[in-house]
């Protein structure tokens, strides 16, 4: 079947990886809007990183689904295979329902959900060779192995059986819905005052999914302490976190811990108005980054700088480059953030 004449009406996206992930996967919509104009899209995705779908304005359909192999809750792994099966059989009912004509598999590895497109009976199950159930795809394509290629690019590549022209693909970009009135006024209630217009105030977000990727708290101190000049709101997520940060900005003033205060939309809100945010690699630099705020990352060289950075001009990423990087596991040394000085984001900044 030649898919380039193919105009389908309904197409699922399906990632089961978590919130950067997410984010990244935004930037195909703009590419699917241009193609098909009037299509309707839904999305397969875990509820650790629904939030990112929730309210945007290209999904008509949000279907959830916690695969056990990503999930990163305390809970027993066999608590997990429970939950996963147990949302398994929601999730595939409500995609039967909706009919799908396509669907476009974007985790290149397990879990890819293919198998789940196959039992809803999908007709047009696009999927990347490398998955585990490449067999039960209709159209397969080879997912880029350079580790120097983007995340956003290579899940771009899923578009090829389609024949897209490339003034469509030339469109992809990572974007998230405009603020909303009750996303502002949660970010005010946190700045104590009436309107965002005029207040000047940055964002720092210590942690990460991964804890061998962060820098330690005296870091941060180093560079609250540089810029107590002006307010910053620490964001983080967690018990963890929010101790760290109630480490980092004891005895200083303009500093707010925002762990855990502000919802996910009210996140992006409060991004899209800083002055600059500062964070390790985490979903912050990919939210900055879609928002179009100043952000300055700083990278360990475990999952590969070039492959997970943060894509646009406003993004600075500095990470301190080893022969051994990206070895996708990080070590106990982890040298390639020993360098990182405060005194380099100054500079930058």
């Amino acid at each position: 079947m030649n898919l380039a004449d193919v105009r389908p009406k309904r197409i699922l996206l399906l990632n089961a990886a978590h919130i950067g992930d997410i984010v990244i996967a935004t930037s195909l919509l703009p590419v699917l809007r241009s193609a098909y104009p009037d299509v309707e899209i839904g999305f397969a995705a875990a509820s650790w990183s629904s939030a990112v779908l929730k309210k945007h304005p290209e999904i008509k359909w949000l279907h959830e689904l916690d695969h056990w192999r990503l999930n990163r809750s305390r809970r027993e792994w066999i608590n997990k295979c429970k939950h996963y099966y147990q949302t398994r059989r929601a999730t595939l009912k409500e995609i039967r329902q909706v009919k799908y004509d396509l669907s476009l598999s974007i985790y290149p590895c397990y879990p890819d959900f293919l198998d789940l497109a196959w039992q809803a009976n999908i007709p047009i199950r696009i999927g990347f060779r490398q998955s585990i159930f490449a067999s039960l795809a209709t159209h397969l394509v080879d997912f880029p192995e350079n580790p120097f290629i983007h995340q956003g690019v290579r899940q771009a590549e899923i578009f090829k059986p389609l024949g897209l022209n490339k003034m469509h693909l030339q469109k992809r970009k990572a974007f998230l819905p405009n603020m909303d009135a009750e996303a502002v006024h949660e970010v005010c209630a946190l700045l104590n005052v009436k309107n965002l217009g005029g207040v000047r105030y940055r964002i720092i977000h210590p942690g990460s999914g991964a804890e061998n990727r962060e820098l330690p708290p005296e870091f941060w101190r180093d560079i609250a302490i540089k810029l107590s000049n002006s307010t910053i709101i620490f964001t983080g997520k967690g018990a963890r976190e929010a101790k760290n940060i109630s480490k980092i900005i004891t005895g200083l003033g303009n500093c707010i811990n925002a762990c855990d205060r502000l919802t996910w939309n009210a996140l992006i809100a409060a991004i899209r108005n800083a002055e600059i945010v500062y964070g390790v690699e985490s979903m912050v630099g990919h939210v900055a980054s879609a928002v179009g705020t100043k952000c300055i990352m700083f990278y360990s060289g475990a999952a590969g700088v070039a492959r997970w950075r943060p894509e646009g001009d406003s993004v600075t990423v500095y990470t301190n480059h080893l022969p051994c990087a990206p070895c996708m596991l990080g070590c106990e040394a982890m040298l390639c953030k020993d360098n990182t000085k405060f005194q380099d984001i100054v500079k930058l900044d």
